[in-house]
């Protein structure tokens, strides 16, 4: 490896999110694009030189296989199962604020509950964020010298995972796991869980990136430049425009029903699910815990029939979801008053002592809330046994009163917003 002074790494990037109305039509896009020859040449390519964390196996492997796989099968599994995900999925698209609470909750700590596909907002799902939820980072050694490559996280898709996922065409396929920590090992045909598959935006639609700037790797060991990928897309979307999928396919995992997060190490797919997880424990939050507001957009009729004609002469899929998309963010009472904080902060004489003279910001964090005090409290059930805990997330909050400036603890101005990169 070079010297650390040529050492290269890459600029922070976000990312133009499509607006509501456009997410289905993205949604079809990529539907047919997992399903084309592109994408499986794509796959085999990169599961023939290792790089997969969950691999599909023809037949039932009691231990672990040789190290030889079937790189064709394998492709083939996983690019139908993740076609018939996004075809089934509902969609989301999830604003600023209820993303930048998500990852500054999962920064202040991951979920501490037991995973639950109760969680999921549906069965099958492709949920869009209006900022990345985290980023892929990886180090290469190329003939220009080390490069650092910043990939955002932008969406993900889900479904739930169960035995019949151990059958595909009626084959059995064993399942093995590649944790990045540790050996491969074959993952519990009777295990019920959540499978997620996270994206990256194509380098188009980011933003903040020079365009000699490396944002990948070729095989031949070469850094791909942010032009030369724009270039490369813009000349598929022009000879293959229906079958252009808008995201690229980043990485995949299963959180097991029951598990817990733990300790999360940074920009791995863990960290991802665990952001994707609290997301969806805002979303469940109700009544006085009410954190989002969420509206129900649909395509008009005219667009609806032309979008239908569309898909029937390029051979996409006609139905996509339940031709709705879910825009959630959070409720009104629940947003930041960035504008006054940011005046009350001004204002402040920068006393580092919190007392009750002045206001405090309380950052983000995880409660456990009872669902039955009565059962709990009155009929002593203090081993839930009856009932259960929910963990609930609250977000950052002002305390103090109202017409006392706002003083930050230790000199320090604390801000919460989603990573760039």
């Amino acid at each position: 490896m070079s010297s650390s002074s040529s050492f290269r790494p890459t600029k922070p990037s976000g990312w133009l999110a499509p607006p509501p109305l456009r997410v289905l039509d993205w949604q079809r896009r990529q539907e047919a694009f997992t399903r084309s020859n592109l994408c499986h040449l794509m796959l085999r390519t990169a599961l023939e030189n290792g790089h997969w964390t969950l691999l599909p196996l023809p037949g039932e492997i009691a231990a672990l296989p040789p190290a030889a796989i079937n790189a064709e099968f394998a492709a083939l599994t996983l690019m139908m199962g993740e076609a018939d995900r996004l075809r089934s999925a509902r969609s989301y698209s999830v604003g600023a604020n209820a993303t930048g609470l998500a990852v500054a909750a999962t920064a202040g700590s991951s979920p501490g509950e037991a995973i639950s596909l109760d969680r999921a907002p549906s069965p099958h799902g492709l949920m869009l964020f209006a900022d990345p939820i985290g980023s892929d980072v990886a180090m290469y050694d190329t003939p220009a010298g080390p490069v650092e490559i910043h990939t955002p996280i932008v969406a993900v898709s889900w479904s739930v995972w169960d035995g019949t996922r151990h059958e595909v065409g009626g084959r059995p396929v064993t399942w093995m796991h590649h944790n990045p920590d540790g050996a491969p090992s074959l993952l519990d045909p009777s295990m019920r869980g959540v499978w997620m598959t996270f994206y990256a935006p194509r380098v188009q639609d980011t933003v903040g990136i020079d365009p000699d700037q490396p944002v990948a790797v070729d095989q031949d060991g070469s850094p791909v430049t942010a032009a030369q990928s724009v270039t490369a897309d813009m000349s598929f979307q022009r000879r293959d425009p229906h079958l252009f999928g808008p995201l690229a396919w980043n990485n995949e995992l299963v959180l097991p029903e029951g598990d817990v997060f733990g300790d999360i190490r940074p920009h791995t797919a863990q960290e991802w699910a665990a952001t994707v997880y609290t997301t969806w424990q805002i979303m469940q939050q109700s009544g006085r815990s009410l954190l989002t507001e969420e509206r129900r957009h649909t395509l008009p009729p005219a667009a609806r029939k032309k979008a239908a004609a569309k898909a029937r002469t390029t051979g996409a899929a006609q139905k996509i979801g339940d031709g709705a998309v879910r825009v959630v963010d959070l409720a009104a009472p629940a947003r930041p008053p960035q504008q006054a904080a940011d005046r009350d902060k001004a204002a402040s004489d920068g006393r580092r002592t919190v007392n009750w003279s002045c206001r405090w910001p309380v950052p983000p964090y995880r409660r456990s809330t009872c669902t039955n005090p009565y059962l709990h409290h009155k009929l002593n059930d203090t081993l839930h046994e009856h009932h259960e805990h929910r963990e609930e997330i609250m977000p950052l909050r002002i305390k103090g009163p109202a017409d006392k400036p706002l003083r930050m603890p230790s000199g320090t101005t604390f801000t919460f917003d989603t990573p760039s990169s």
